[in-house]
């Protein structure tokens, strides 16, 4: 068995290692509308990509994102 003092060190070794590879998303102001046209010149040329790499990549919130996403999914302009 480990002792007290080992356990803790792996620990925190461990969430060391894990918030080294965590990244900060600045996240900005967007108009749906703005969004929108955003979102589509993002997805201009990309196969596919999930909807938290759109947002990451554009800064934008993760719901306005994803409803955008749903949004565009529904008038048939990008496949979900």
């Amino acid at each position: 068995m480990r002792s007290r003092t080992e356990f803790i060190e792996r620990a925190v070794e461990t969430y060391v290692d894990e918030l080294g590879e965590a990244r900060i998303v600045v996240v900005k102001p967007w108009a749906e509308a703005k969004a929108r046209a955003a979102i589509l010149r993002y997805l201009k040329g990309r196969r596919a990509t999930y909807v938290t790499d759109i947002a990451e990549a554009l800064g934008m919130d993760l719901d306005l994102a994803f409803r955008v996403v749903a949004s565009l999914a529904k008038e048939r302009r990008v496949v979900g």
